[in-house]
């Protein structure tokens, strides 16, 4: 989508300072931590149909031989079966014998208005939508997202509201121009930050609020942070244009591995 790699180039220079092309080249990078949607065909036209993740639904996979698009579903409203053949069946047939065969799963849902929505199980109510499941209500410019609510130009996160201008935001709300930062609240422009609120132009946070220009939880001199961020921004971008992925992320940088 033309349009996501348009915003995608535009955040990573604006988070990073390059502009990164072609997202789908960090289709490795961006879903490492994000349940995504899967493909399958619909069972009735054979048409694409992108459904949720195992994640989603207690780890159990859909019957990809069942799977219907969502603007397919009049289709198979109508039952083959008697009032006859309900009523005299047991438990067991009831559901082996007249319900498995009717029931259908409904990919590609679709809520409220929505504009150039690609490879989404579940979105609506915004535009730009790309290669994500459950992004709704005022969303615009997501891509490799699940349940990113109220956001824009979000990229590779889970669980966030609010936010916008992030890459891998995970557990967050209120966050903008943040990068690799898990359960976070009204902050901005984090590096590889935890449980922070209220926390501006800081990295490798934990557990604090109320600080700017920290590092480790430490203030640090505003000259200081920016030649030490600056060290730290440049060896992100030549793991990243050179191997199209990370080598840590918010999880494992505290030598936790996942």
């Amino acid at each position: 989508m033309k349009e996501i790699d348009a915003v995608f180039g535009e955040t990573t220079k604006l988070l990073l300072g390059v502009e990164l092309a072609k997202i789908d080249d960090y289709t490795e990078w961006l879903g490492r931590r994000v349940p995504l949607p899967s493909q399958a065909k619909s069972a009735l036209s054979g048409k694409e149909v992108w459904i949720p993740p195992s994640f989603i639904y207690l780890r159990t996979s859909f019957n990809k031989s069942k799977i219907i698009s969502m603007e397919e579903m009049e289709r198979v409203t109508t039952s083959p079966f008697t009032a006859k053949d309900v009523t005299a069946a047991s438990f067991s047939q009831l559901s082996s014998r007249l319900i498995k065969p009717v029931a259908f799963y409904v990919g590609n849902f679709r809520y409220q208005t929505f504009e150039n929505v690609e490879k989404v199980s579940g979105g609506g109510g915004g535009r730009n939508l790309y290669f994500s499941e459950d992004v709704y209500h005022d969303v615009k410019n997501l891509a490799y997202c699940n349940y990113t609510l109220f956001s824009q130009n979000v990229f590779g996160s889970h669980n966030v509201t609010y936010s916008q201008f992030c890459i891998h935001a995970y557990n967050s709300t209120s966050v903008s121009r943040c990068f690799e930062v898990d359960g976070c609240s009204s902050s901005r422009d984090l590096l590889f930050c935890h449980n922070c609120e209220n926390v501006s132009d800081s990295m490798f946070c934990f557990n604090a609020k109320n600080l700017k220009n920290a590092i480790g939880n430490i203030p640090v001199p505003q000259a200081k942070y920016r030649e030490i961020k600056a060290l730290v921004l440049a060896d992100i971008r030549n793991q990243l244009l050179q191997t199209r992925k990370l080598e840590y992320d918010i999880f494992d940088i505290g030598d936790r591995h996942g």
